[in-house]
């Protein structure tokens, strides 16, 4: 355009076009200068002291998983402002590629002064977060069905018993529901998803059984912790790390899920109340999260339920003298846990005298006891896989363990269930 031309060469060499001003030059000279016709020198002059420079023009071009955004004549010239202007969701989308591009355009001000500014035109193209959006599907066609037809459990009255004071957690870490494991490559012992589900029932169950003992007023059920072995349907860990999996993404976050309600479900029959604390691993920090919007969608009219789904890393829970910290223990120094305890949750730690920081991630049992409070690191029942047995993390006893405690004495108790020791294959099978 001639008005941008003329903007622009004023811009570069300093010069107005104002008659009797300084450095004014005439839109003759200027015709000659740009190689136009001196009527049309004119007539691009009357259009820039309009005073404003044409409004801007926006398009979008939307389809199932795209997103094209065009903007013409705008000053936006930032992906941030882009898609602030756009109201995107960016749980939703993400940019796959921006482009700007710039020129200037002089315009009158109120003083008949010649100003240039800056116009852009900016492009985007986004795809939809196809793992983000199953997940999110899902998790909304469990609320439709719990808001329809969420059971509604009976609450069971446990007579001639008295309040014992005890708390009972039962922690299941580091489960890896989908995780593959082929005995003939690791050395170990098979794993699926069948099996991860047989297991776990298997081991909650004894775990019960062997703390019924104790009367217990309530139920403590950390849940996620690398319950799932993947994040996506891509079969990656939430920070994109390729695993080796049994089935699809969605059969493998029903199952663990069915599993889990089928828990607390157990646990109702023994407690009054049961408390779910999800818990986020760096397999599985987004699936942890639906899995607890899909248990309070579940158990919402069940008032001996409580699932705590805040998003956050780290998830507390008091009982009496008791403060319990429950983080995968991936992240920072487990040493520093006990300062993080403390000021995060100052209250709770002035109020209590027992106190553990209770992780998961590295597939081993382990006390360490510090000043002030100790950190618990939760055995895992699954076996090796692939990666695991070739870079020789073998030989931990899989195990899940459950803790009793007592709101004024702390620890006064605890169930351990263990899988019967891996007996490789025969070395004929290996050699086959």
């Amino acid at each position: 355009m001639l008005t941008d031309r003329i903007a622009q060469w004023c811009a570069d060499n300093g010069r107005t076009i104002e008659v009797g001003k300084p450095n004014s030059i005439g839109y003759r000279n200027l015709a000659q200068i740009l190689g136009a016709s001196a009527w049309q020198v004119r007539a691009a002059l009357k259009e820039m002291r309009k005073g404003s420079a044409p409004a801007a023009e926006e398009s979008h071009e939307q389809t199932r998983d795209g997103w094209n955004i065009v903007l013409n004549r705008t000053r936006i010239y930032t992906l941030e402002q882009l898609l602030e202007h756009c109201k995107v969701n960016t749980d939703v989308w993400e940019v796959e590629r921006f482009v700007v591009n710039k020129w200037e355009v002089g315009a009158k001000d109120a003083a008949k002064r010649m100003q240039v500014e800056p116009l852009y035109q900016v492009k985007a193209w986004l795809r939809k977060k196809r793992n983000v959006a199953f997940a999110a599907a899902e998790v909304d066609a469990l609320r439709r069905k719990a808001e329809a037809c969420a059971p509604t459990y009976p609450q069971i009255i446990f007579r001639d018993r008295k309040q014992s004071g005890n708390l009972l957690e039962v922690s299941i870490a580091d489960h890896h529901f989908g995780r593959l494991c082929w005995a003939r490559e690791t050395g170990w012992a098979d794993y699926d998803t069948r099996i991860a589900q047989r297991i776990y029932e298997q081991a909650f169950t004894v775990l019960l059984e062997r703390t019924r003992g104790f009367g217990v007023d309530e139920v403590l059920i950390p849940v996620g912790n690398d319950l799932q072995h993947t994040d996506n349907r891509q079969g990656t860990t939430t920070r994109g790390t390729p695993q080796d999996t049994d089935s699809r993404y969605q059969k493998v976050f029903e199952t663990a899920r069915d599993a889990v309600i089928w828990s607390i479900e157990a646990a109702l029959t023994i407690a009054p109340r049961v408390t779910v604390i999800p818990v986020p691993g760096n397999h599985d920090f987004l699936s942890t999260w639906h899995l607890g919007d899909s248990l309070r969608s579940w158990f919402h009219r069940t008032k001996a339920v409580t699932v705590h789904n805040e998003p956050t890393f780290r998830k507390y829970h008091q009982h009496g003298n008791v403060m319990l910290m429950f983080a995968h223990g991936n992240t920072g120094k487990l040493e520093e846990y006990p300062l993080i305890m403390a000021s995060e949750q100052r209250r709770m730690w002035g109020d209590t005298t027992w106190r553990e920081a209770h992780t998961g991630d590295k597939h081993q049992r382990r006390l360490i006891e510090l000043k002030g409070a100790s950190v618990r690191i939760l055995p895992s029942l699954c076996p090796p896989d692939a990666w695991t047995s070739e870079n020789c993390y073998v030989g931990s006893v899989r195990a899940a363990e459950a803790y009793v405690w007592n709101a004024n004495e702390g620890l006064i108790g605890t169930g351990v269930y263990s899988v019967p020791p891996d007996t490789p294959p025969p070395a004929k099978e290996l050699a086959a």
